[in-house]
């Protein structure tokens, strides 16, 4: 809506100063001056860099979760360390109850995770960082048979790590 307000002021603009430079008349007299085009010009390329700007905020803050390529897999996931997905096939979603702690809830209600076998590798860390996987309810995501319960850090002193999952 900013662009297009900008842009129909620029548009009047222009043409009420090719009027003002045919026709001197009295209340046209005010656009001759240069000083004050110039910061008509300003003004309306600031609304429209904050029209777009702005457009670009809104969107985003609705952040789009690409789709991941993993024929051979159930589910698989590269979450963020802010427990955000990066890139998903099969999970339904992550919430992250404390530090270093993921809860990966999978799509599909029917897979019980006290029979799958996940894979999980940290990204983008050292080696004296592990990551775990429970392989059974966990009372922090809620005892759901469909949700996973990744821990990422050292013992005692868990800290938030990018990780991938993969149930093949």
């Amino acid at each position: 809506m900013g662009v297009e307000l900008s842009w129909i002021c620029l548009r009047n603009f222009s043409a009420s100063s090719k009027l003002s430079r045919e026709v001197p008349e009295k209340g046209n007299r005010m656009l001759m001056n240069k000083k004050v085009r110039a910061s008509i010009w300003m003004s309306a390329a600031v609304s429209l860099v904050a029209g777009v700007a702005w457009t670009g905020i809104a969107g985003a803050a609705i952040p789009a979760v690409t789709r991941a390529t993993a024929p051979y897999a159930q589910a698989a996931a590269v979450v963020n360390s802010d427990g955000s997905i990066n890139r998903a096939k099969g999970i339904k979603a992550v919430t992250k109850p404390a530090v270093g702690h993921y809860c990966v809830e999978l799509e599909d209600t029917d897979l019980d995770i006290t029979k799958l076998v996940p894979v999980a590798t940290l990204q983008y860390t050292s080696f004296e960082y592990g990551i775990r996987v429970s392989m059974w309810p966990d009372p922090s995501c809620g005892t759901r048979k469909d949700t996973f319960l990744v821990i990422t850090g050292i013992p005692n002193k868990w800290e938030d790590r990018a990780f991938s999952i993969v149930i093949p």
